[in-house]
């Protein structure tokens, strides 16, 4: 048997307690290190409390100028339900045209007078809009909101808004899905044909001329689609925009302002995230003379034709449809004033189709043409001449006008020139050819667009102010923020 050796026992392991010295020291730096955090968590509780008071700041400053644009907005509403009823009451839809209110002027306090609205955490506001010139040519808004918060503390936001008419022809070229360019010698730029290149109005507006051009011409498409605008060989000397692609350019083509070489993009002229609206239109309610279908020689106005009150004459046609004759717009006598023409066409199938070597639609210098279709449009021959047979003696672009109404699938437009092509068209779910060897001028709003031959085209920019009926758009948007120019505007002070 092992006998194992018994275990030897172990001392205790005893520590010397700490002099009294260590313990001081011991106390002191725990009493160090609560104060640190004391300190430590007072700042943070104080930086907390900042921190939540600048974002309840931020928070009603937004909220200041939310209430000052819904005070605007208030205002635009009424402006443009101005121009689309004449008849529209401001005072009786709760503005204060009344004296001490000048005429043509208008206020309002949201919500009235008595009343606030009501914010979280006893915070409460209200705005006050006056709107100047609703009537004019340019009216202007400004709004005074004020939120009061449950200090008493008064934030105030201020804006100014300057609106002017929207319009359709705000760009050269708009198409909701493709444009193209067919032709190796194809081009666009622009002039102004009522302004001065300082911006000062002209004493009479001017035909496009080398003279007057401008590489400010503008094609712009809805579309995503890799073919949203295939500028192919063509000289875009101006800008492009597309809903989300680039644009296609050949190796001859380009997009830029002037001395942009072929083949080359100027990124800083091209967008994608171009936004239009393409808003139907419908005839005029004045339908006028009823005068069937033209189907041969016709000069309009007639002899014993009237003029209506708004100093237009107005005909209700089936269709025009010839080969090798001419409808012309002409002033009845040598002594007569230029005319103004407006054409509803009912046949919702083949609207206008004019044919022939020598079938044309012509304007004469100075009157006006407006069409209104819901069916084809085929317009060849010799085309239409809008003034004259020369950029030089043509009409501006306004005086012949082509409106696509139908609403529903493709509407087909065909439009020749005859060297020369000045017109707007608008046609919402229009398939719009334009086919010249010359200068077109204008402006074009279609489904689609295509330019084929050697086509010039030349944008009106004059045409991004010609409003019509049309509503209006913000032009200027300014936030007033210092002491004097808000002492400057007394509108706001009652």
């Amino acid at each position: 048997m092992i006998r194992r050796p018994s275990p030897v026992p172990v001392a205790p392991v005893r520590f010397a307690p700490l002099p009294a010295a260590s313990k001081g020291s011991v106390l002191i730096v725990a009493m160090v290190l609560s104060a640190v955090i004391s300190v430590s968590l007072v700042s943070y509780l104080q930086m907390s409390r900042t921190s939540l008071q600048i974002s309840n700041s931020a928070f009603y400053h937004n909220a200041a100028m939310n209430l000052a644009e819904n005070g605007l907005e208030e205002a635009l509403y009424a402006i443009n339900k101005t121009v689309a009823d004449s008849s529209y009451d401001w005072a009786a839809n709760g503005w204060d045209t009344a004296s001490p209110v000048p005429a043509g002027d208008a206020r309002r306090r949201l919500p009235s007078a008595s009343t606030t609205y009501q914010f979280d955490q006893n915070v409460t506001g209200f705005v006050r809009v006056y709107v100047l010139g609703y009537n004019s040519a340019a009216p202007r808004a400004v709004a005074r909101s004020t939120i009061t918060l449950s200090t008493g503390h008064i934030i105030q936001k201020w804006v100014e808004i300057r609106l002017r008419k929207a319009s359709r022809f705000a760009t050269g070229l708009v198409a909701r899905e493709s444009i193209s360019f067919s032709g190796n010698n194809a081009s666009v730029d622009s002039w102004h044909s009522r302004k001065n290149d300082d911006g000062t109005p002209r004493a009479t507006p001017v035909a496009y001329s080398s003279a007057v051009d401008h590489d400010r011409g503008s094609v712009g498409s809805l579309s995503v689609g890799v073919n949203a605008v295939l500028v192919q060989n063509a000289d875009i000397w101006g800008y492009v925009a597309t809903g989300g692609t680039m644009p296609s350019v050949g190796s001859n083509g380009l997009v830029g302002p002037y001395g942009t070489a072929s083949g080359e993009m100027d990124l800083g002229r091209i967008s994608t995230d171009f936004t239009a609206n393409f808003e139907p239109v419908a005839p005029p309610a004045n339908g006028g003379d009823n005068i069937g279908d033209i189907t041969t020689n016709l000069n309009l106005p007639r002899a014993a034709d009237a003029l209506a009150t708004d100093g237009k004459y107005y005909y209700t046609v089936g269709q025009i449809n010839f080969n090798n004759k001419t409808l012309a717009i002409a002033k009845k006598t040598a002594a007569s004033p230029p005319v103004h023409v407006v054409i509803t066409l009912t046949n919702p199938a083949t609207s206008i189709n004019i044919g022939g070597g020598s079938g044309a639609l012509n304007i004469e210098r100075g009157s006006q043409l407006e069409l209104f279709a819901p069916g084809d449009i085929k317009i060849a021959g010799n085309g239409v001449m809008n003034g004259g047979s020369t950029s030089a003696a043509a009409n501006l672009p306004e005086y012949f006008q082509i409106w696509g109404t139908r609403t529903t699938g493709v509407q087909d437009i065909q439009i020749a020139g005859n060297g020369v092509l000045s017109g707007l068209v608008y046609a919402p779910n229009g398939s719009v050819k334009i086919n010249g060897n010359g200068d077109v001028s204008g402006s074009v709003v279609a489904n689609d667009i295509t330019v084929v031959g050697n086509a010039a085209f030349h944008y009106d920019e004059a045409l991004g102010d010609y409003g019509g009926n049309n509503p209006f758009r913000v032009a200027l948007w300014r936030e007033i923020s210092s002491a004097a120019d808000r002492n400057a505007i007394t509108v706001l002070d009652w």
